[in-house]
């Protein structure tokens, strides 16, 4: 039977606790400072639309111009709301995928941790569609 990972046994492991502890240690901090404060901004520290030559508001970003939105009919353009939640989707058929595959060639940790991974893309694909709905996002 062929190897599919080059690492095996304790460096599996140790690779999956090193990437863990990255995600965790430089992920989450912005995640969760984002959750409780609204987006943070990173750059220099210039209020936000100093620099604005038009002004405007989310109602209305362009006042005294004409509204130049899609109509109904336009394809063309994939909204934010759409393609966030086809990468969601697109990650939970493969993590789901790769749970089955793992429980099925006897590798418990493997298919257990991807499972979980995909429940908890499903309940954070529900937490953003609430979340969109409330924004009005399109």
């Amino acid at each position: 039977m062929p190897v599919l990972f080059a690492l095996q046994g304790t460096q599996l492991w140790l690779g999956l606790v090193i990437a863990g502890a990255l995600f965790a240690g430089l992920l989450v901090p912005y995640l969760l400072e984002e959750l409780r404060r609204g987006k943070v901004e990173l750059g220099p520290r210039i209020p936000t639309g100093a620099g604005d030559t038009r002004p405007g508001y989310r109602g209305n970003p362009t006042p005294g111009r004409p509204e130049t939105h899609a109509g109904p009919d336009d394809t063309s353009t994939l909204s934010l709301r759409s393609f966030h939640l086809f990468l969601i989707s697109l990650s939970i058929v493969l993590a789901t995928g790769t749970g089955v595959w793992g429980l099925i060639n006897h590798d418990l940790v493997l298919g257990a941790f991807s499972l979980g991974l995909a429940l908890l893309l499903v309940v954070y694909g529900s937490y953003f569609v609430g979340k969109a709905e409330r924004a009005h996002l399109e």
